[in-house]
């Protein structure tokens, strides 16, 4: 697994994308699955997240979840967009056998497979790109990493700064965890200067 910043200079030009977490997901498997779509979209790529498996209604105020695919409920469709795909984002879990149904589907399609997961022992030979990093607070705060080192910060809009907020708060324990370093308390200072209410 090549590390996650050589895809910076790839960003350009419009890529079929698909974004995909664990089953069931939490505030941080959906907030960094849609903070990450948000930024992806405003380089005109065609952005689409899949979630293996429903979720809890109450992530349904985050932005951009009426457009997240449900593979256990749209497995046709989603599997014709997989079929597709140029980049294939696992945000939130750190092996396919994590995504309960759709893991076979992703292990097999050919396209670039990229990693950003705070989970302990990736199964780093199944991604051609990524990160992992144990002592991050969330995987929204690493996609924020990812965001700020691309240089395209002025590329968190709105909905992405409350989808990143949403996953950080939640996986800090509202910022009682051990896990929230200074880094966090930095990130979400950023945020609040973009917009975040």
């Amino acid at each position: 697994m090549k590390g996650i910043q050589e895809i910076y200079s790839l960003l350009a030009g419009k890529k079929n994308i698909v974004i995909t977490m664990h089953q069931k997901p939490d505030a941080d498997a959906m907030g960094s699955s849609l903070g990450l779509y948000h930024f992806l979209k405003q380089f005109g790529h065609e952005v689409t997240v899949i979630s293996p498996t429903n979720w809890a209604r109450w992530l349904d105020w985050m932005e951009g979840t009426k457009e997240v695919l449900d593979y256990e409920l749209q497995r046709t469709d989603s599997n014709k967009i997989l079929e597709e795909a140029d980049w294939l984002f696992c945000l939130d879990h750190n092996h396919f056998s994590r995504t309960k149904s759709i893991a076979s589907k992703l292990a097999s399609i050919n396209c670039t497979k990229i990693l950003i997961d705070h989970h302990q022992e990736p199964d780093v030979a199944s991604f051609d790109y990524g990160v992992s990093d144990t002592s991050k607070s969330s995987t929204c705060e690493m996609v924020y990493d990812f965001i700020v080192g691309s240089g395209h910060a002025d590329k968190i809009n709105l909905f992405a700064a409350e989808c990143l907020y949403a996953g950080v708060v939640a996986d800090t324990g509202s910022f009682r965890f051990s896990s929230t370093h200074a880094s966090v308390h930095h990130m979400v200072a950023h945020l609040k200067e973009l917009g975040l209410e």
